[in-house]
């Protein structure tokens, strides 16, 4: 039998009692000196009604009645779902994956019967996950406003910097300057005439305040877009949003297609969601692949040197992956996921930069190399006979 654990870090207590729950039973494990071994085990019903009604429960965070009865007077020290911790509050939250799938590969029951319930579930929801596609309608307007903001902040910086020197156009960045460009007044207003500040005729002030309460109008719909991608994805895919961030959680479901979608991919593939055009150039013309796409815009990839991006945007997409996962599956809980990233991430900050040869990825120059490769002494054949030589 292989290992049955995938991680070194856990701590190994002699005769813990563990708790574990699957789609068909759940387990009350004991951890030994020789490993784990099974002491009980309650089956599911082998009905896909009943194994979609356990799956519900287990997505809203209940607790299962299988669950509470196969504890009963034991004292159980450590959990593999934090849902459980309801149940057991002193409880261990041990790490994702830790039990071995081969203890508990003879207990399990036809695969027939997750897939009947599947379409139960599936068929419950009106053909569709209402929720997904939610996340995937917002996030496409959010990138609809982006687009619109920044054209909008492009046109009023081009305008103002007829009159102004650029120093003034950055501030176009700021929302307070941009919300006192907004305020129209009268010349002789001296409360609020920041035409006059920035030496701009009458009529210009006009134009440009009504942009600026156009680009400010936008800025408040994304403000309330972010707030309503926070609270959907606390609700849809709670552990991917613990490990990348609810927003960066939901630009990778959108650029996969879905949660199930981003589900079945493979962390080589999450890494580089969202740079799909730098991807197939790649492909087409060569040259260096992207190394990441929406990961970038996590504050642990982009504010790394480049040389560590790489390194941080593949730790990152490997949580991910596990995470969303877990929140299509309707159980776990990725806070341990989340401090085996933070330390894989100090372990990042602390690599040293490789040292760079000069002339890039090229080798430095050394005088002489042509004599090593024999150029000039190749050894050429004699010339057939009754063939002329080239005038």
């Amino acid at each position: 039998m292989g290992p049955l654990y995938r991680s070194s870090t856990i701590r190994v207590i002699v005769n813990r009692k563990i708790l574990h729950t699957t789609w068909y039973g759940t387990f009350l494990l004991e951890e030994g000196g020789s490993g784990l071994r099974v002491i009980r085990f309650i089956e599911a019903e082998r009905d896909p009604s009943s194994i979609a009604a356990d799956i519900r429960r287990t997505r809203a965070g209940e607790l299962l009645d299988r669950e509470r009865s196969i504890v009963g007077n034991d004292r159980v020290e450590a959990v593999t779902d934090g849902r459980l911790r309801s149940l057991l509050p002193d409880a261990e939250l041990l790490e994702p994956g830790v039990v071995g799938g081969d203890l508990l590969k003879d207990r399990i029951l036809p695969l027939e019967l997750l897939r009947e319930a599947s379409e139960l579930l599936f068929r419950e929801s009106g053909g569709e996950d209402v929720r997904d596609a939610n996340i995937l309608s917002a996030v496409g307007a959010l990138k609809d406003i982006d687009s619109s903001l920044n054209l909008l902040i492009e046109r009023i910086r081009e305008w103002l910097s007829r009159y102004n020197d650029e120093n003034v156009t950055e501030l176009l960045d700021d929302r307070e300057f941009l919300g006192k460009l907004s305020k129209t007044a009268p010349e002789d207003d001296d409360t609020a005439a920041e035409g006059r500040i920035l030496e701009l005729p009458g009529d210009d002030v006009s134009g440009i305040s009504a942009l600026s309460r156009s680009a400010l109008s936008l800025w408040e719909s994304r403000d309330l877009l972010e707030g309503y991608l926070e609270r959907e994805m606390e609700s849809v895919a709670p552990n991917l949003s613990l490990v990348v961030g609810p927003l960066i959680g939901a630009r990778l479901i959108h650029s996969a297609g879905g949660l199930t979608r981003l589900s079945r991919l493979p962390s080589s593939t999450v890494q580089v969601l969202g740079a799909e055009k730098m991807f197939f150039k790649f492909l087409k013309e060569g040259g260096k692949p992207p190394k990441h796409g929406v990961l970038f815009q996590h504050p642990w990839v982009h504010s790394l040197p480049s040389a560590k991006r790489g390194k941080m945007a593949r730790s990152l997409a490997g949580a991910a992956s596990i995470a969303s996962r877990m929140d299509e599956g309707g159980g776990g809980d990725a806070a341990p996921l989340k401090i085996k990233l933070e330390r894989r991430r100090d372990a990042i900050l602390k690599m040293e930069l490789p040292r760079k040869r000069p002339g890039g990825r090229q080798p430095p120059f050394r005088e002489g190399w042509w004599a090593d490769k024999g150029g000039g002494n190749r050894k050429r054949g004699k010339r057939r006979k009754g063939r002329s030589k080239r005038i």
